[in-house]
């Protein structure tokens, strides 16, 4: 970012990188892609496409990597988007980072982050990363945590796949180049409509039924007080307001838990399998934003294939469900 008078913005043009780190050039043969010049609190679904579809068509243009500079406050959910677009086949990394603080701050990590993540992108990963102070995370498994100290970021539920150091260190779990390259399994679409509530104690479900109920509405989120529990007792419970999304509209409903270390399957309390009971499907340990981006990405599809008549719209929720279900990039137990 740079400072204006009416407050920070993005630079003009991406060529000011070499301004912030002149030493890039001698880490390598950079070039630069005004792709998206906004904050990131602007970011949506049709973003986390277009930067799909941009690496999607550099791929075999001779790249050893890519880098994405990008705000922190979303950079989560593109990262997450981002790796379910380009799929499990990915061959190369493609490495998002960000700052804290803006370039002129000395003391800030602007600079090192933008050469670290550049370095990351010359490693022999082989899957959508984030890279961000001394750790490099699977870019579905890791959350923002913090809004001001350099080590920004988290990965709840999986270990960081890289360490930086004075070398770059990857560990083991960490998906690298394979000598022989697959087809890319390229699925840049998200489904839009989608509505996220965040539980708390004494939330009258009738509130968010008119929303549900709306045409625009496609599908449902809630994010559950941990372990997948949602109230089921009245006048608070949700059971009906799953059921009616589910049953009566067939709008699929996806638990998300506020704690995503912990998992939404399984859970032994009667409230998180009452909710399951009525029609609501797990997301297991799967951070929210990777829940939110996966959702997106699996409506999309089976909206696709109701369309193209090769699934009927009573199977709709059971695809949903099984999508959901599914291991694609690493990015839930």
């Amino acid at each position: 970012m740079v400072e204006t008078p009416d407050g920070l913005r993005p630079p003009d043009d991406p060529r000011d990188f070499l301004h912030i780190a002149p030493e890039l050039e001698r880490i390598a043969e950079v070039e630069f892609v005004p792709l998206l010049n906004k904050d990131s609190t602007n970011m949506h679904p049709r973003d986390w496409a277009l930067i799909a579809e941009a690496v999607c068509a550099r791929r075999n243009q001779g790249y050893a990597g890519f880098v994405i500079a990008h705000g922190t406050d979303t950079m989560h959910f593109s990262s997450s988007a981002v790796a379910f677009a380009l799929g499990a086949n990915l061959n190369f990394p493609v490495v998002f980072t960000g700052a804290q603080t803006i370039p002129s701050v000395a003391h800030g990590d602007a600079r090192i982050n933008l050469v670290r993540a550049t370095k990351v992108s010359l490693t022999n990963l082989a899957e959508v990363v984030v890279s961000f102070g001394d750790y490099i995370f699977r870019g579905c498994r890791v959350q923002k945590k913090d809004e001001r100290r350099f080590d920004a970021f988290e990965s709840p539920g999986y270990f960081p796949v890289g360490y930086i150091s004075e070398e770059i260190e990857l560990h083991p779990t960490a998906k690298t180049r394979a000598a022989r390259e697959e087809p890319l399994d390229f699925r840049p679409q998200f489904a839009e409509g989608i509505i996220q509530v965040a539980l708390i104690p004494g939330l009258e479900p009738e509130i968010i039924v008119p929303a549900i109920e709306a045409d625009i509405c496609r599908g449902v989120m809630l994010q559950s007080f941990g372990w997948g529990n949602v109230p089921s007792e009245p006048p608070f419970s949700f059971e009906e307001v799953i059921r009616h999304s589910v049953y009566d509209l067939a709008k699929p409903v996806i638990i998300t838990s506020q704690f995503p270390a912990h998992t939404t399957v399984g859970s032994a309390y009667a409230p998180g399998l009452r909710a399951v009971k009525a029609g609501a499907i797990p997301t297991g340990n799967m951070t929210n934003a990777a829940a939110t981006a996966k959702f997106r990405w699996i409506l999309a599809q089976v909206e696709s294939d109701i369309r193209a008549g090769t699934l009927l719209e009573s199977e709709k929720i059971r695809a949903v469900r099984d999508g959901m279900g599914r291991n694609f990039v690493g990015e839930m137990d």
